[in-house]
């Protein structure tokens, strides 16, 4: 059974993590381990999710016995090998640094390793199987395969959400979710909610670009991926229930990283496309302004203001 490293990065809301936790240690498949990055919460995340660990461990609750350490960020670079680590392990972050800096503290540690990594979003659960199902499928793709899940609603009726992931729409700097099974060819990037893939991809990619700190990390991740040639699969019998309560959601910043990150984003990989881009954004914007959310539209300006700020001036 290959070894699998499921990775969550926490930020705030440990009831979520703890949750997912959970889920996951109920799951049918044996040969992994857990990763819980902290991104500097400073609501005591990492204490209360200790704390349900004893108490896992005292009531065998979950399928498996859990033993667990703590670490500051600084203290696991030093590590080494991640066969050192316990079956569940806590990091503490010093920072907020992002969804692909929180992320690349443990991925660092297994750019060498023979075994999957998952990254899975706290506010994520499971079913048994679905690792399980990962695995299955993953072992019959081509090793450098990065392959998706089904993300359905927590909540009602169970609604699909996104089917592996989303396409990338070059003139607007907008992505479409995925929602069919035919329509997985268009696939241009895997859900950073649901990754599954072997850590020789860190090899061939590198880390998660940090650039981005919120959005657009993994669609930068996985179109370069794309790009190079490797597979973008989704495993049609590997369900996660998401219950979308980590989201920032509609405000300043969620308009702020969007817009700013899309745009970096397009300058990347389809530079000449960046007036359409601004059009579409300067639409976007007008609409706020009409409907009265003031907030939303200060985000598109400032991420728009911002993105020209960080590209390099071409006429020194």
């Amino acid at each position: 059974m290959p070894q699998v490293y499921i990775i969550v990065l926490n930020y705030k809301k440990w009831q979520d993590t703890l949750e997912c936790l959970e889920s996951v240690f109920r799951s049918s498949y044996e040969n992994f381990s857990v990763i819980v990055v902290d991104n500097d919460s400073q609501n005591n995340s990492i204490e209360h999710l200790t704390e349900w660990a004893d108490r896992s461990r005292e009531t065998s609750a979950p399928v498996h016995p859990i033993s667990y350490a703590v670490f500051q960020n600084q203290e696991i670079t030093d590590l080494g090998s991640p066969n050192l680590l316990p079956r569940l392990t806590f990091i503490r972050n010093s920072v907020n640094a992002g969804f692909a800096g929180g992320n690349n503290i443990a991925l660092n540690l297994l750019r060498d390793q023979d075994a999957y990594f998952w990254l899975v979003n706290p506010d994520i659960v499971i079913k048994e199987n679905t690792l399980e199902e990962l695995v299955k499928f993953a072992v019959l793709q081509p090793p450098h395969a990065i392959i998706g899940g089904i993300i359905r609603s927590f909540s009602g009726n169970h609604d699909l959400i996104i089917y592996g992931g989303a396409k990338v729409n070059f003139l607007s700097a907008t992505v479409t979710q995925i929602l069919k099974p035919g329509a997985v060819d268009r696939l241009d990037y895997v859900s950073g909610g649901c990754l599954f893939t072997h850590s020789s991809n860190l090899k061939r990619l590198g880390l998660l670009p940090e650039e981005y700190f919120l959005y657009w990390e993994e669609t930068d991740w996985c179109y370069r991926a794309k790009q190079m040639g490797l597979d973008l699969r989704v495993c049609p019998k590997a369900t996660c229930y998401d219950k979308g309560s980590t989201s920032i959601g509609r405000n300043f910043l969620a308009d702020y990283y969007y817009a700013r990150n899309g745009l970096l984003f397009i300058a990347k990989f389809r530079r000449k496309n960046i007036p359409f881009v601004l059009f579409f954004l300067g639409v976007r914007f007008l609409k706020r302004l009409i409907t009265g959310r003031w907030e939303r539209a200060k985000g598109i300006y400032r991420g728009t203001m911002d993105f020209f700020k960080m590209q390099p001036d071409e006429s020194k």
